[in-house]
C-alpha cells in the first residue's frame, strides 16, 4: 500500500500539475501571448475559452481510458495518461506566441490543450480505481483522499512555480520566454512518474474478475445500460465541487489581476494559499468520511460550499489582502474537505467490473459542466453585469443540486446493482 499510494499521488500530482499549470498561465500571460485582442478582457475571455476546450476533452479520454482500463487493467491506462499528458504539456512549451506566428498559434495551442484533456480524462477514475480496490474497506476514505491530494499538490507546485517566476523575472522576461519553463518542467515530473507508475501491481479486484472471466466485454456500453442513473447522480454531485474549485484557482486568480488590480504574484500567491487550505482538508475529509459516511461527509460539504462561493467574492471586492488570505484559505479548505470524501463516495457507486468507466465518464463530464465552463461563464457575467454575485449564485445552486443527488443515490444504487449483471468480487463488495 506505500508503494501504490506514493505511485498513484505522485502520478496524479504530475498529471494535476501539467493541467493546471496551464489554467494558471491562462488567468495571468495567455489572453496577451497568444491571442490578437487589444481589449484585455476579451484576450482573457478568449483565453478562457481555450481552457474549457481541455474539459471538453475529459469524457472523450475518459470514455476511451475507462473501457480499456476496465478490459484490460487499470496500471497500463495510468501509464498511458501520464505520457499522454506530458508530451502534451511539454509540447506547449515550444509553442510560437501569436506575435511570431499568427493564428498558428492559437489554433495549435487549443489542440494540445484538447490532448492534455484526453490524458487527463484517464487519471482521475483509473488512480481512484486502482488504489481504493487495493485499500482495506474500513479506510477507503483515508486512501481514496490521499489520492485526491495530488490534486492540491499539483496546484501547489503549478502555482509555486508560477508565481516565483513572477518574483523572479521582469514582465518582459516573462512574455519573451519565462512562461515557457513551467510547462518545459513537465519532462522532468513525467519521467520521474513514469519510473514510478511502472513498479505498482494490478488491482485485486481486476485480476480476479479476469481469473473469473467476468470482465466486461463492453464497458460503456454496459454503463449506459445499466448504470446511466448513477452516471447522471454522479455528475450532479460533482457539478458543484469543479465549479467551485476552477472558480478559486482560475477565474478569481484573473478576477484579482484584472478588476481588483493586483500583480500577478500576489494573485497567484493567494491561489497558493488556498491550495495549501486544500490539501490539508482534503485528507480531513477522507478520514471524517470513513467515520460518519460518505455521502454525509459529502453533504456537509456541499452545505459548505454553499457558504463559501459568496464569502469569496465578497472577500476579493475589497481588496484586503490579509482578508483575502484567510478567506481563501478557508475556501481551500472547504474546497478540499468535500473533494476528500468524494473519492470513496464515487468509487462504491459503481461494480468492479464496469468502475473506471462509470467514474470516468460521470466525473469528467462534471468536469467539463463545472470546471470547463465555470471559469467561462464567470468571466462573460461579471464583464457583463460589472458583479461577481450572478457567479456566487450560480454555484450556490449546483451545490443544491449536489445535496439533492446525494440523497438519492442509495436507492438508485439498490435498483441498478440488482438489474446488472453480478460478479463474485461485485457481489462481496456490496
Amino acid at each position: 500500500m506505500r508503494r501504490l499510494t506514493a505511485a498513484t499521488v505522485i502520478g496524479n500530482t504530475i498529471e494535476f500539475y501539467d493541467f493546471n499549470v496551464y489554467g494558471t498561465l491562462t488567468a495571468v500571460v495567455f489572453g496577451r501571448l497568444f491571442f490578437a485582442a487589444g481589449d484585455p478582457a476579451l484576450g482573457v475571455f478568449l483565453a478562457f475559452a481555450t481552457f474549457a476546450v481541455g474539459f471538453i476533452a475529459r469524457p472523450v479520454g475518459g470514455v476511451v481510458f475507462g473501457h480499456f482500463g476496465d478490459k484490460y487493467g487499470r496500471k497500463h491506462m495510468l501509464v498511458l495518461s501520464m505520457l499522454t499528458m506530458g508530451v502534451a504539456t511539454t509540447l506547449m512549451g515550444f509553442l510560437p506566441t501569436y506575435a511570431q506566428a499568427g493564428a498558428i498559434a492559437p489554433v495549435a495551442l487549443v489542440v494540445l490543450r484538447f490532448v492534455q484533456g484526453f490524458g487527463i480524462g484517464g487519471e482521475w477514475g483509473g488512480a481512484i480505481t486502482l488504489m481504493i480496490e487495493s485499500a482495506p474497506k474500513r479506510r477507503r476514505g483515508f486512501y481514496g483522499a490521499a489520492v485526491q491530494t495530488g490534486n492540491a499538490l499539483g496546484i501547489i507546485l503549478a502555482t509555486g512555480m508560477v508565481t516565483s517566476l513572477f518574483l523572479l523575472l521582469t514582465p518582459e522576461q516573462i512574455d519573451a520566454w519565462g512562461w515557457r519553463v513551467p510547462l518545459l518542467f513537465s519532462v522532468v515530473l513525467v519521467v520521474i512518474g513514469l519510473i514510478i507508475r511502472s513498479k505498482v501491481e494490478e488491482s485485486p479486484a481486476f485480476v480476479e474478475n479476469k481469473q473469473a472471466e467476468s470482465t466486461s466485454r463492453a464497458p460503456l456500453l454496459e454503463t449506459l445500460r445499466y448504470h446511466y442513473r448513477m452516471v447522471l447522480l454522479a455528475i450532479g454531485m460533482y457539478v458543484a465541487v469543479a465549479a467551485f474549485g476552477f472558480t478559486q484557482g482560475v477565474f478569481f486568480t484573473s478576477y484579482l489581476v484584472n478588476d481588483i488590480h493586483f500583480a500577478a504574484a500576489t494573485a497567484t500567491m493567494v491561489n497558493l494559499v488556498a491550495a495549501v487550505g486544500n490539501l490539508i482538508a482534503t485528507l480531513i475529509g477522507g478520514a471524517v468520511s470513513d467515520r460518519i459516511g460518505r455521502r454525509n461527509a459529502y453533504i456537509i460539504g456541499g452545505a459548505l460550499v454553499i457558504v463559501g462561493a459568496p464569502a469569496m467574492f465578497a472577500a476579493g471586492a475589497t481588496g484586503n489582502l490579509p482578508l483575502i488570505l484567510v478567506v481563501m484559505f478557508l475556501t481551500g479548505a472547504i474546497s478540499g474537505f468535500v473533494y476528500g470524501a468524494q473519492a470513496a463516495l464515487f468509487f462504491e457507486l459503481f461494480p468492479a467490473r464496469v468502475r473506471y468507466t462509470g467514474v470516468s465518464v460521470g466525473f469528467q463530464i462534471a468536469a467539463v459542466l463545472g470546471g470547463g465552463l465555470t471559469p467561462l461563464l464567470a468571466a462573460t457575467l461579471t464583464r457583463a453585469t460589472g458583479s461577481t454575485a450572478p457567479t456566487a449564485v450560480y454555484i450556490i445552486a449546483l451545490s443544491v443540486v449536489l445535496i439533492v443527488c446525494t440523497a438519492l443515490a442509495p436507492r438508485v444504487m439498490r435498483t441498478e446493482r440488482l438489474a446488472s449483471p453480478a460478479t463474485p468480487r461485485d457481489t462481496k463488495e456490496t
